[in-house]
């Protein structure tokens, strides 16, 4: 048969987030691969182009942690992939098209927010939605002539693989027979656990509100009604979420004063019982009226990740975690000799000369900094950063909310100081400590109980709050809708207990802190768990022996991460018996474990990883079109 008579070959592409949408500009800048096979890509998700996360259609109050011009969906000179390049603007580069009138906005508060962006600002996460959907509309005008994309928005609900080619299975029935399949489901809500479950029915049966760990602009809040109370556990980036969407998103406004920042409320608004097991929010980033800055590593230098690299089987805290302190304290203590030379009685040289030379952890090094720094509260503390209210106890809840205040005060001003602040510039260090475990912890890199008590459970946790939290917009935020009352903490080491009027949240460190409510919302995001996903594709791949989660090596029992396994690029999925599914092939966050980091989006002109991955998932998927489909 000639080329130009050939049956269209499909690939499938499951997920219109940033993976997915990456994944569709890479087949079609690889589309040389086919050579004049036709070739239909199929764009598969319920939601629009951005996913549930980054969905254009959401409030234009809910902000990203990424900052607008790192943010991407081009390939630029740094990507090392196997692909063309083919550049494009950032995010950024878009509002400012916009801006200058090159391009038209979808409607006239989607231009505002382009022409008030920075390179520098915290985006509406809207924006980025319709970014995406603009790269999208780009890409397609570069299609050749013998490929198309079709976009089916419901969901995919089974594979079903054959010798040549693999049943895709939408929810309408609609069944897809495609040459390759691309998995790039981001974020799923998990089944039920029993404790989970037991509240679910506790709420059922007395008329109460229980919200289980999701997606906060899936979550419907209509329950949770105005002047009654409701708990948030977790004071992570999903706690400011939900606090967005009951308070800007019911209609209060937020607003400047000679005072500082006040709130006004709509009168709709709930009062938010909050807490967590370390009690604080996570951290303000600084403002540093700049892009973030690139810290240079004086001991997790490339060359150490190298090595670590080649040898394996790493112990985070033997080998990682005093590099990382080193390198935090260096930072650290140059900064507050830059900005506040008064606070050493020494030179502040021998403290480095201390690092090179003593343990982290050395008597030797304390002795140093206490000899260089004779005040403690110009030291750095990092059990201080990671759990500050440990063995603390306050005689009342408003004790406590006194402490809570001025402990937020005194993060929006360490925010402010921006480049000035040891604090803050120590975070972003501190922060970048994660970069190495993006590479160390692939294919079980860290041993297994070392990635699951020190990483996962511990660091992970303690990066997140310190280095990548909210805008400091937010906890400015935070402070007004305490002191309107809309707030109110309860305490370290928050426990929920059931009972027949609602559930009861309490701290041990609070005195008196016992405050019931009707409602409850987990306000956190559930983690990736091919073990216990509720996304029927994954389970389906899973129970039928498709897919499996990856056990994470170690010296005797193995960890199970519940990543889903893929093998080495181009990253196809591994089946219970340990053989790749030659057609299907997984990116993205159902990985984490297996991978590290894959929430992150393509930050430009770092060569990003996010990038080099579905490029070579693309030219894989390419590839199968050359084997011939058996009649």
């Amino acid at each position: 048969m000639a080329s130009d008579e050939a049956a269209p070959r499909a690939i499938v592409i499951i997920g219109a987030g940033p993976r997915g949408v990456s994944l569709v500009e890479r087949l079609i800048a690889n589309a040389g691969l086919a050579a004049d096979q036709p070739v239909i890509i199929h764009l598969v998700d319920p939601a629009p182009v951005g996913g549930r996360v980054w969905r254009p259609d959401q409030p234009g109050h809910l902000l990203m942690n990424t900052l607008c011009d790192d943010a991407t969906h081009f390939t630029d000179d740094s990507v090392r992939c196997a692909g063309p390049i083919v550049p494009g603007p950032t995010l950024y580069g878009w509002c400012r098209r916009i801006a200058d009138g090159e391009l038209e906005a979808a409607d006239p508060e989607l231009a505002a927010m382009a022409a008030s962006m920075k390179p520098h600002s915290h985006p509406p996460r809207r924006l980025l939605g319709a970014y995406l959907d603009w790269c999208l509309r780009t890409d397609l005008e570069r299609l050749p002539p013998t490929m198309r994309v079709v976009e089916h928005r419901q969901a995919a609900v089974a594979l079903r693989p054959g010798p040549e080619q693999v049943a895709v299975e939408l929810a309408d029935g609609t069944v897809i027979d495609a040459a390759a399949v691309a998995l790039a489901t981001g974020h799923v809500d998990l089944v039920a656990g029993d404790r989970e479950r037991h509240r679910i029915d506790h709420a059922r049966d007395h008329g109460r509100f229980y919200g289980r760990p999701t997606n906060p602009i899936d979550r419907d809040l209509s329950d949770v009604g105005a002047a009654q109370p409701v708990i948030l556990r977790g004071l992570g980036m999903n706690f400011f979420d939900y606090v967005s969407l009951l308070t800007e998103g019911r209609g209060g406004r937020f607003a400047e004063t000679e005072d500082g920042l006040v709130y006004r409320p709509s009168g709709a608004e709930p009062i938010m019982m909050v807490g967590s097991g370390r009690g604080t929010p996570y951290r303000a980033k600084a403002i540093f009226g700049t892009m973030t800055p690139k810290l240079p590593h004086a001991f997790l230098t490339d060359e150490v990740v190298e090595r670590l690299e080649r040898r394996g089987k790493i112990d985070f805290r033997t080998d990682l975690w005093p590099l990382i302190v080193k390198d935090t304290l260096a930072v650290y203590y140059a900064t507050l000799s830059r900005v506040r030379p008064d606070a050493f009685a020494g030179d502040p040289e021998s403290i480095m000369k201390a690092l090179r030379e003593c343990a982290w952890d050395s008597a030797e090094l304390a002795e140093t900094i206490s000899s260089a720094v004779p005040d403690p509260a110009d030291r750095a503390d990092l059990a201080e950063w990671d759990r500050p209210l440990v063995d603390r106890s306050f005689p009342s809840p408003e004790a406590f909310r006194d402490w809570w205040l001025d402990d937020l005060r005194r993060d929006l001003a360490e925010a402010g100081l921006g480049l000035d602040s040891p604090l803050k510039v120590a975070s972003v260090m501190f922060g970048q400590g994660r970069t190495s475990l993006r590479t160390l912890v692939r294919y079980g890199g860290l041993l297994g109980h070392s990635y699951d008590a020190e990483v996962d459970r511990w660091y992970k946790g303690f990066a997140g709050s310190l280095a990548s939290g909210p805008p400091a917009r937010r906890i400015a935020e935070l402070i007004a809708l305490t002191e309107a009352g809309l707030v109110r903490p309860v305490g370290p080491g928050m426990i929920i207990a059931d009972r027949e009027d609602g559930f009861l949240a309490s701290s041990a460190q609070v005195l008196g802190s016992e405050v019931a409510a009707p409602a409850f919302v987990e306000a956190y995001l559930p983690p990736p768990d091919l073990r216990t996903t509720d996304d029927p594709l994954l389970a389906g791949l899973r129970d039928a022996g498709l897919a499996r989660s990856y056990l994470i090596p170690d010296h005797d029992q193995p960890f199970d991460s519940g990543a889903v396994e893929v093998g080495p690029e181009p990253y196809r999925v591994v089946g219970k018996d340990g053989s790749e599914q030659p057609r299907i092939f997984a990116c993205g966050v159902p990985l984490e474990g297996l991978l590290y980091g894959t929430q992150l989006g393509p930050i430009a002109g770092t060569n990003s990883r996010f990038l080099r991955e579905t490029d070579a998932i693309a030219r894989a998927a390419l590839l199968t079109l050359r084997a011939p489909v058996v009649p």
